[in-house]
């Protein structure tokens, strides 16, 4: 694939992820005003992966052994990597999201989905794993030693910072 088909491509993420924006923003806002502290994260994990679930992805809820975790996958045209977004969404306790945990959750349900819509057609697979637990609870261990990301090439996210 040549610099301009690959430019090409990415103008069309981003503009799929440009329309979802009003949405994810809200979501992010929603999870900030109701703060869930470590592996209490039930509407957080809810509507994370009731999003996925509404564009297209496979839930599969609770993985891992912990009741808010999630994966959602969406299968591209035939075989290739297995790229993971990882999706925080729990709060500090008595402080709420001064992490930002909402945005990282929100910002990787954004990514997987503006892939998925924007490239949907590549070969490939795509989940969106819901990493709760991450503030002093290990979720991404415990859900690693649970073989949860077994088969997964890549696993990526964003930590918000000043």
């Amino acid at each position: 694939m040549n610099d301009q088909a690959i430019e090409a491509k990415k103008a069309t993420v981003e503009k799929a992820i440009d329309r979802l924006s009003p949405k994810l923003i809200e979501l992010a806002e929603r999870i900030h005003e109701h703060p869930e502290t470590k592996f209490e994260e039930v509407k957080a994990a809810q509507w994370l992966s009731q999003a996925a679930e509404e564009a297209g992805f496979v839930v599969e809820n609770p993985v891992g052994g912990l009741d808010t975790a999630f994966r959602a996958t969406w299968v591209g045209s035939g075989k290739g990597p297995v790229v993971a977004f990882l999706a925080e969404y729990d709060a500090l306790p008595k402080i709420g999201h001064a992490c930002g945990h909402n945005l990282i959750g929100t910002a990787s349900l954004g990514a997987a989905l503006g892939l998925a819509k924007g490239l949907g057609s590549l070969p490939g697979t795509m989940q969106l794993i819901g990493t709760p637990g991450e503030e002093g609870g290990g979720g991404k261990v415990i859900l690693s030693e649970a073989g949860v990301f077994e088969g997964v090439d890549a696993a990526m996210m964003f930590h918000p910072a000043g």
